[in-house]
């Protein structure tokens, strides 16, 4: 097997553990955090795309949290729109006995919902709320 390519900075330490396809992807920075994990930018060493990386943790603490991203993978592997970011690939991990997160690669998009409304302010209206709905 090809020896890793560049060298795993403390960023890429601290976001990733040794799942597949980790040594792919050069991380740049943290772009969010939520309830589920922490996304951040990197960039696929192998096709020079720039990409987003969901890492979602404890995915197996309560069955409902476990349900809903499913459900959200489901989606969004089936959804395709222009303003929907698409998942590029799952990583998941080398053995089921280490299966305590999963990594989510989405196209890198400019913006996302959250940072929409929060920009808008008041300025949303009833229309844009069935747009986003």
């Amino acid at each position: 097997m090809q020896q890793d390519r560049r060298r795993k900075s403390s960023k890429d330490v601290e976001f990733f553990t040794e799942y597949g396809e980790s040594n792919r992807y050069k991380i740049l920075e943290i772009i969010g955090k939520g309830s589920y994990g922490v996304v951040c930018a990197a960039v696929d060493t192998q096709t020079g795309e720039k990409v987003a990386i969901k890492k979602i943790t404890n995915i197996f603490e309560h069955s409902s949290d476990a349900i809903q991203i499913l459900n959200e993978i489901k989606l969004l592997r089936l959804l395709r729109h222009r303003d929907i970011a698409e998942i590029k690939r799952i990583m998941l991990p080398p053995s089921r006995r280490e299966f305590k997160y999963i990594y989510v690669v989405f196209e890198l998009m400019g913006s996302d919902l959250h940072q929409v409304i929060i920009k808008a302010n008041d300025d949303l209206t009833h229309e844009h709320h069935r747009f986003f709905l």
